[in-house]
């Protein structure tokens, strides 16, 4: 149990988050502006990369005394930081663990997290969990990534958990993976929106429900006609959660049109085409006024103490289609296998059922191991029934939307709603 793993810090971090909940917008923003003014004053005195960057902008310790003086600070990009990341750290390595962001440009930026805030990471899920039912102890689903393509399922008795392969949900396996679920009958199931959806349409395919009464998805864009066929096939309540590796931002679902940000995890600021982040729970590798590549749209009356948004744009996970129609999420795993290295972005694009381009742009150290490597997890993901057309690209040859932003996977086929079998998913829903 993760009390046990965690012990008294578990237990404390979770009474001051349930107390935070419960204080006033005026009370959070004063606890905010000390939090920022801590934050940085650790970053100045014991992290190189920014006692030298704001040495460099005329700063000194004491040039920010609150929030008001956040705009004095330089903004810090993925790019900027990351042939520097152990430059960042403000302790010892020996005392961080390292992390990896999910890769969804292709190319996975290192990261240090302390025991600290990891602790306070879990705590604030469970928090947010617990508020919509789940209880440590209860029979959990988790489909997430966490098995390769050698085993479908591994149970975690200390968890109570069942971990299922997403790499291995597909209509050959789909029955394997009901058994296993309705015989388990657990309470919850935590998962990536694509691999529920995955899920839930290859159940319908074959006529087949599951009544899981909790669902919470996370690290992806949950798009409503997914929210729909997931709560429809498997019976569920779902509730979303918004973060990054990088322990910046979290937002969390509190009604079904509605997030809002938990309080004294970070600061946020929203732009017009990114949000500027400032992390508060990790004082061992700070990230000050990092700058996310999504976007949010401010809910009418909402503030940045307490920031409530409807709509959150971004890390949209698309999938690639083989011929016979089976869709496979979760492409950014392929760029984490082994920590594949000296790529600087990389996008797989697919016009064709059963065929993609694989466009790298790689940097100077980039080899033909490197490549391999890549191409070898990347068929893992895919199968041998899907061909990879390996190319070398410029910048100016990546694709990107109005915003300016680029994703991993850009798909022109119509693999969502005017899919076939989720129109008729979706048809049967509207007809209840």
């Amino acid at each position: 149990m993760s009390k046990i793993k965690f012990g008294k810090g578990f237990e404390k971090e979770l009474k001051r988050i349930k107390e935070l909940h419960s204080i006033s917008e005026s009370q959070l923003q004063e606890l905010k502006h000390i939090e920022f003014v801590k934050q940085y004053r650790n970053a100045f005195l014991h992290s190189s990369f920014y006692n030298e960057l704001y040495r460099k902008h005329g700063l000194n310790i004491n040039s920010v005394k609150s929030l008001d003086d956040v705009e004095k600070l330089p903004i810090i990009k993925k790019d900027d930081i990351r042939h520097c990341v152990d430059d960042l750290l403000t302790t010892n390595r020996v005392f961080v663990y390292k992390a990896f962001t999910s890769g969804t440009t292709g190319s996975p930026l290192k990261l240090y997290r302390d025991y600290q805030s990891v602790c306070k990471e879990y705590s604030y899920g469970y928090h947010f969990q617990n508020t919509h039912g789940y209880t440590l102890g209860d029979k959990v689903i988790s489909i997430k990534g966490d098995l390769d393509k050698d085993e479908i399922f591994r149970f975690d008795k200390s968890l109570n958990t069942m971990h299922l392969s997403s790499y291995n949900l597909n209509e050959k396996n789909i029955l394997k993976y009901y058994e296993l679920i309705r015989e388990f009958q657990p309470k919850v199931v935590k998962a990536y929106p694509s691999s529920l959806q995955i899920l839930s349409t290859e159940l319908y395919k074959k006529g087949l429900e599951l009544h899981i009464p909790i669902a919470f998805t996370s690290s992806e864009v949950l798009h409503d006609w997914q929210r729909r066929i997931i709560e429809k096939v498997l019976q569920s309540k779902l509730i979303d959660w918004y973060g990054n590796s990088e322990q910046t931002i979290a937002l969390g679902q509190v009604k079904d049109d509605l997030y809002e940000d938990v309080p004294l995890y970070g600061h946020i600021e929203v732009k017009e085409n990114h949000i500027i982040t400032t992390g508060f729970i990790n004082k061992s590798f700070p990230l000050i006024r990092y700058q996310v590549d999504d976007i949010i749209k401010l809910h009418c009356g909402s503030s940045c103490v307490r920031c409530r948004t409807s709509r959150i744009l971004g890390r949209d996970n698309q999938y690639v289609m083989l011929e016979n129609g089976q869709q496979i999420g979760l492409l950014d795993h392929a760029f984490n296998f082994n920590n594949i290295k000296n790529i600087l972005a990389a996008q797989i694009v697919q016009k064709v059922p059963g065929e993609i381009n694989l466009n790298i742009i790689p940097d100077s150290n980039f080899t033909h191991t490197n490549k391999a490597e890549l191409l070898k997890n990347l068929t893992q993901l895919v199968t041998e029934d899907c061909k990879i057309h390996y190319n070398e690209i410029t910048e100016k040859e990546i694709i990107r939307t109005e915003a300016g932003k680029f994703n991993l996977m850009v798909s022109y086929l119509d693999t969502k709603e005017k899919d076939n079998t989720t129109k008729e998913i979706l048809k049967e829903i509207d007809k209840a």
